[in-house]
C-alpha cells in the first residue's frame, strides 16, 4: 500500500493534514516512506509492522517529529535523519540494521532508542557496550537508562581491551562534530522543533555527566513518556474525553517512590501485568 493524503486523513480522522499531531500507519504493508509533506505539525508517527527498507529524507517535512516508530520493518538505511538534532523516541527494533548504519545516528540526541531485534547487531556478545560506544548522545537503550557510570564503564572496557591479547575493536570511529562535512552545518540548518528547543534549554551541551544529570534525565524521560501516552490516547478518543492524567504524573510517581517504595513499585507492577493483549488493541 502507498501513503496517500486520503489514507492519512482516514487514519487521523481529520480533514486538515496540517493539524495532525499523531499518525498511526502501522500494519498496512507500506513499502515506501512518502507523502508526509503536508503534515508539518506531526509529532508522533507510527509505521511499525510494514515493509519499509529505507527511512528517507521525507521525514524532514515533519519538523516537529518527536516520536518515530518504524519497528518490525526491513529497515537497513537511515539517510533521513541527517538534519534532525534530537528525537524523544526512536524505535528501530526488529529490522535489518548493520553497525555501519548507526553512523547516521551518531549526531542525534536520542532520549529513548530501541534497537533490539536487529540480528546483525544482537549477534555481537558486546551489543550494548558497542551501541553505547557508537552513539554518544543516547539517554536510554532498549528500556534501560544509560547512566554516566555506565559510560565510564564502556570507556574503561575499551581502554582495558586495547592492551589485552584479544582486543575488542570499536564498531565505528568516535564521532567528532567538527569533521569537515555537511554535518557541521546542522547547528544552522538543522531541524529544531519545539520539543528539541525545550530539550536543549534544559540540558545544555556543557552539562557534566554525573548522578545529578542522570536523575534529571530520568525525570525528563518520565515526563516525555507521559506526554506520548496522552497524545496517543487523545488521538484515538473524542476530544471531549481527554485522558485524565497530567504530564507530570510519572515524575511525581518517581518522587513518591523515595518515601513509599513498596506501594509505588506495586502500582508499577500492576500496570505491567494489566497490559492488554494484541487482540485488544
Amino acid at each position: 500500500m502507498k501513503i496517500t493524503n486520503q489514507l492519512i486523513r482516514s487514519k487521523a480522522r481529520l480533514s486538515s493534514l496540517q493539524s495532525i499531531l499523531h499518525l498511526n500507519l502501522s500494519h498496512l504493508d507500506i513499502s515506501v516512506l512518502e507523502k508526509l509533506n503536508p503534515c508539518t505539525r506531526l509529532q508522533s508517527l507510527d509505521l511499525s509492522h510494514n515493509s519499509i527498507e529505507s527511512v528517507s529524507t521525507c521525514i524532514e517535512h515533519c519538523p516537529q517529529l518527536w516520536s518515530f516508530n518504524v519497528s518490525n520493518n526491513r529497515v537497513k538505511c537511515l539517510e533521513g535523519f541527517g538534519r534532525f538534532v534530537a528525537l524523544g523516541t526512536l524505535d528501530l527494533s526488529n529490522n535489518q540494521l548493520a553497525w555501519a548504519d548507526l553512523s547516521k545516528l551518531q549526531h542525534l540526541i536520542l532520549l529513548d532508542l530501541r534497537l533490539h531485534g536487529n540480528p546483525q547487531l544482537e549477534k555481537d556478545p558486546y551489543y550494548r557496550i558497542h551501541v553505547i560506544d557508537c552513539l554518544p548522545n543516547i539517554w536510554m537503550l532498549d528500556g534501560r537508562l544509560v547512566t554516566s557510570a555506565e559510560r565510564i564503564q564502556v570507556k574503561t572496557f575499551f581502554d582495558d581491551s586495547a592492551v589485552s591479547e584479544r582486543p575488542v575493536r570499536h564498531k565505528l570511529p568516535a564521532f567528532r562534530s567538527f569533521v569537515p562535512s555537511a554535518q557541521k552545518k546542522r547547528e544552522i540548518d538543522g531541524i529544531f522543533g519545539e520539543k528539541v528547543v525545550h530539550l536543549m534549554r534544559r540540558f545544555p551541551k556543557q552539562d557534566a555527566p554525573n548522578v545529578d544529570l542522570d536523575k534529571r534525565r530520568l525525570n525528563y524521560l518520565a515526563q516525555n513518556v507521559a506526554q506520548d501516552i496522552i497524545l496517543h490516547f487523545n488521538a484515538l478518543q473524542s476530544k471531549h474525553h481527554p485522558l485524565p492524567i497530567s504530564e507530570t504524573f510519572l515524575v511525581e510517581l518517581l518522587a513518591a517512590r523515595s518515601v513509599d517504595t513498596l506501594r509505588c513499585n506495586m502500582f508499577i507492577m500492576l500496570l505491567l501485568v494489566s497490559k492488554p493483549s494484541c487482540a485488544d488493541l
